[in-house]
């Protein structure tokens, strides 16, 4: 359990320095654009053009490790979710199925207890309580809880939540507002098939669309080559913000 912890503790604080990087007292850099065709250019970083669509809808990157497809996607009364919606669940099929739940204990056995799990961390601005499985993280204004059936939940200001169980971990992060939308999705996991170990999505558009998508699928362990970086530059390279 511990490990799960620190791993959904770690996200978290990640995904959390990312939205104070972009995004400043609740506002976008510099307005968001509107556009009718993507502008592909032939590398960003590490990531290399290798297909462009004649209509300008979509394009695709490659790097060692990472595929991004960039896509434009129109919006119906300017809901984003509607439209990201159907990613996200395509994404998920990556996600390896849950552990058949364990069998329960024989009647009158004692439950496993494990002395070794306690934790106890008080420094300023992080707190860590752990106890036979069950934890708690405080970091700032993350809060993590982590239940004895191996699952962890956090939740950051209502804008990002961070799900962690035994297969890996999900990031939700967004805001919409008259200034414009924004999400990131991603899922991570050692355990997906074709040895991928994250994938996700960076959205971001006008309020009413469209918005452009770049999905990224990344069988690197670490963010090694900034290929999250590279995608998130083409994002901005079309839209702004």
């Amino acid at each position: 359990m511990n490990r799960l912890m620190l791993l959904a503790a770690g996200v978290a604080a990640l995904s959390l320095g990312a939205c104070h990087r972009e995004i400043h007292h609740g506002r976008w850099h510099e307005p968001l654009k509107t556009i009718s065709k993507l502008d592909c250019p032939d590398s960003q970083g590490q990531l290399k053009r290798v297909s462009a669509a004649p209509d300008g809808l979509t394009c695709a990157y490659q790097s060692d490790n990472t595929e991004v497809t960039l896509r434009l996607i129109s919006l119906t009364n300017g809901d984003a979710q509607a439209a990201l919606t159907p990613i996200e669940t395509e994404l998920k099929t990556l996600m390896p199925p849950p552990a058949p739940p364990a069998p329960p204990a024989a009647p009158g056995a004692p439950a496993a207890k494990d002395d070794n799990d306690k934790v106890s961390i008080d420094f300023p601005g992080l707190h860590v309580r752990a106890d036979n499985g069950a934890a708690e993280v405080k970091i700032g204004g993350i809060n993590v809880d982590a239940d004895d059936n191996g699952g962890a939940q956090v939740r950051m200001g209502g804008n990002t939540a961070v799900d962690a169980d035994d297969r890996g971990a999900e990031i939700h992060q967004g805001r919409s507002n008259d200034a414009g939308t924004r999400a990131t999705f991603i899922l991570a996991s050692d355990k997906m098939p074709g040895g991928y170990h994250v994938v996700g999505y960076e959205a971001r558009g006008p309020k009413a669309g469209p918005i452009v998508v770049a999905v990224v699928k990344s069988k690197a362990e670490h963010n090694e080559h900034g290929a999250f970086d590279d995608m998130k530059a083409l994002v901005t390279h079309n839209v702004g913000g």
